[in-house]
């Protein structure tokens, strides 16, 4: 049986690129194909950890964890989590964010946020992954204003 094997992504090469771009598109099918110059500028953000997920050798999971400091302290947020229809069921979500929450606490975060428009998303992170939704301890209201 092939593991699932976790691992952050240090080097841009194509490979990677193409693999990145492709699930992406499973997660965003409406916006256009992700840009090779977008991929080195995150790959390369001192800001974020972008990671992979392989099986086999193949990549059939990505995700990326980010951070940035306000004068109320530091956010770590998990982002662009996706894996490959075919790969769906066998963990890879799962240890994919186990890597990043590890990563984020040896980093000195006290928490990591996350937001997903999708139901079964936030039934997996709250039941598998042990995310508590943040409107149970306090009042919180997402807002976005389009431009």
């Amino acid at each position: 049986m092939n593991r699932v094997r976790i691992e952050k992504v240090k080097a841009v090469d194509e490979k990677t690129y193409n693999a990145i771009r492709n699930l992406l598109t499973q997660l965003y099918p409406e916006i256009p194909p992700l840009e090779f110059e977008k991929f080195q500028r995150v790959v390369n953000s001192p800001n974020v950890s972008m990671y992979i997920a392989t099986i086999g050798g193949e990549i059939v999971g990505t995700s990326e964890l980010a951070s940035y400091e306000k004068l109320g302290g530091e956010v770590w947020t998990i982002e662009d989590v996706v894996v490959d229809e075919s790969a769906r069921g066998k963990g890879v979500g799962k240890k994919l964010t186990e890597q990043m929450l590890k990563d984020a606490q040896e980093r000195g975060a006290r928490c990591v946020d996350l937001s997903t428009r999708r139901e079964g998303a936030r039934r997996f992170y709250i039941e598998k992954c042990g995310f508590k939704d943040k409107a149970e301890s306090r009042p919180f209201w997402g807002l976005r204003y389009t431009l």
